[in-house]
């Protein structure tokens, strides 16, 4: 009886834990956000725009993207002191790597990486830096280069590796060998939407938000094809135009992370929508 009061105790503290860990890192993430949205005000203001808008900032796993409301030209040096100085005065003391893309293709025109720690200023060594930008259509790419951070201390494993203990053995004697349910087959790839994952051969692909809701909405009609209106109303929501103008571009992603598989195809229905084909 005193081993399951441990137990209760333990799953008890650890939720306690986890929620204000929890807690912590949405506020991290909320104030991240708010610098992404800093540097690209900095960046149409350096292009001579005060007008046009930064749009919502969309956060990749360990990267946020940050996209515009109307196209810019940029000097590489410009744009590399932008994001320098609002990151080390917002105390960000992280090394990172910097892509520009266009929106359209996904193309990748200018790219850097910045090590924080490196004794010889990065600018020194940026490529490129004289040779300005044309105008266009571009997201800037901010990835944070950190080490993988597991929500428990050790602290808190002291208090929880009894009733931690107790549980495994009690799960042990039950267990049962099966395909997790929330894994999906889909051709040669297993899609864990919980996870946001595609599996293949043990190579692990990652998936944005976006193309996992749109490959959840497109294998729920596998082998149907899915109209433009219902992807863009339950990906999107009520977000604006921009988003059918992009929806193509979340396609193209998602149709070149599932390529290794010929037995899956992603076929654009001309005028009506996508459909999701997979060949028994």
């Amino acid at each position: 009886m005193k081993k399951w009061r441990l137990v209760f105790v333990g799953i008890l503290f650890f939720f306690a834990v986890e929620g204000c860990e929890k807690n912590d890192f949405e506020l991290q993430q909320d104030h991240e956000e708010v610098i992404m949205r800093k540097i690209g005000h900095e960046i149409l203001l350096s292009s001579g725009d005060t007008v046009s808008l930064v749009k919502p900032i969309i956060k990749e796993g360990s990267q946020y993207r940050i996209q515009f409301a109307t196209e810019f030209g940029f000097p590489p040096e410009e744009l590399a002191v932008i994001i320098d100085t609002t990151l080390k005065r917002a105390q960000f003391k992280e090394n990172y790597l910097v892509k520009v893309e266009k929106c359209a293709t996904g193309e990748v025109v200018y790219s850097y990486e910045v090590d924080v720690f490196a004794p010889t200023p990065f600018l020194e060594e940026l490529a490129c830096k004289e040779r300005a930008q044309p105008e266009s259509c571009y997201e800037v790419i901010i990835q944070f280069i950190r080490p993988e951070q597991g929500s428990l201390n050790g602290f808190v494993y002291i208090y929880l590796i009894v009733p931690v203990f107790f549980i495994g053995l009690f799960f042990l004697k039950r267990k049962k060998s099966r395909l997790d349910k929330d894994k999906i087959k889909i051709g040669e790839y297993l899609f864990d939407a919980q996870k946001m994952t595609l599996i293949r051969q043990e190579k692990t692909i990652e998936l944005t938000s976006k193309e996992n809701e749109l490959l959840s909405l497109l294998y729920a009609s596998v082998n149907e094809t899915v109209n433009k209106e219902t992807l863009l109303n339950k990906v999107w929501g009520d977000e604006g135009d921009y988003v059918g103008r992009t929806l193509d571009v979340y396609i193209s992603k998602l149709r070149k992370k599932l390529e290794s598989d010929s037995s899956i195809k992603l076929k654009n229905i001309r005028g009506i929508g996508y459909k999701l084909i997979v060949e028994d």
